[in-house]
């Protein structure tokens, strides 16, 4: 089990790729390349790197100069203006976007970068390391890092939880996907509920509908969402009917043949 050191992602990469047929290794590698979550990290870290970039006053966050200039460079460039109406809304902190503010949050509890309110931002030796390792470990180690390390409630930060969860919840989600056959259709409604049932999650709103709806959102947004942007999951929604309009609601995930190596490595 990766712990959050580079080197340790090395060594499990390695034991992982000794026991796989050329052909399978060869696929996995492929795929560790050609993932934007992966690309994009390089991204920022060589913007790092190569710019002399300063923490905001606030929160040591990217100034919004650099959060133009690295969104751009992404893979999928994320949307920085949304008109409605007669209004454009513009971001107005990195927090406004989720695909960098999410790769800066992996950044730096991996230790990749070191960065503070009004501080320069700077690589450290585990992020130079990164820019020159092999995609496969580089994926791993920013899984790895999510899994163990972060805050899950960052990519669900609604009060309804609390301002922790669980300390067993990783293992015990992870216990949960490792017994699922790749490419198997799963309900994700039904994932969520067992594991919401096992985890013992709870939510503050006194109506009970309100409370599964919103702990499906947050087991969607922390755990499935998350394993989709890493390549360990497929994702399927459908257009659910509301009011005059409808909501795209996911409907349904399947573990990757890329994504269950990765879910095996994070045992080790």
């Amino acid at each position: 089990m990766p712990t959050g050191r580079f080197d340790e992602s090395l060594a499990v990469t390695d034991r992982i790729a000794a026991r796989m047929p050329p052909r399978e290794r060869d696929e996995v590698i492929r795929q560790a390349e050609a993932l934007p979550l992966r690309r994009d990290m390089v991204t920022l870290l060589t913007y790092v790197r190569d710019n002399k970039v300063i923490g905001t006053q606030s929160t040591g966050n990217l100034p919004l100069k650099a959060v133009h200039e690295v969104t751009t460079r992404f893979v999928h460039p994320p949307k920085l203006a949304d008109k409605i109406g007669d209004y454009t809304y513009h971001v107005r902190s990195e927090e406004d976007v989720w695909p960098l503010f999410y790769l800066h949050v992996l950044a730096e509890v991996g230790g990749l970068v070191d960065a503070g309110r009004a501080r320069r931002w700077r690589l450290k030796p585990p992020g130079d390391k990164f820019l020159v390792a092999d995609p496969v470990p580089q994926v791993l180690f920013l899984l790895s890092t999510w899994w163990y390390r972060v805050n899950w409630l960052v990519a669900y930060p609604f009060e309804g939880m609390g301002d922790s969860l669980p300390p067993f919840l990783s293992a015990l989600t992870l216990a949960s996907l490792r017994r699922l056959p790749v490419k198997k259709r799963v309900a994700a409604g039904t994932f969520a509920d067992r594991l919401i049932g096992e985890a013992g999650l709870t939510w503050t709103a006194p109506d009970p509908d309100v409370q599964r709806m919103a702990l499906h959102g947050a087991v969607w947004r922390m755990i499935l969402y998350v394993l989709r942007d890493f390549g360990v999951v497929t994702l399927e929604h459908r257009n659910k009917p509301l009011g005059r309009g409808s909501i795209r609601e996911l409907v349904a995930f399947r573990v990757t043949p890329f994504g269950g190596p990765l879910l095996k490595a994070l045992e080790m």
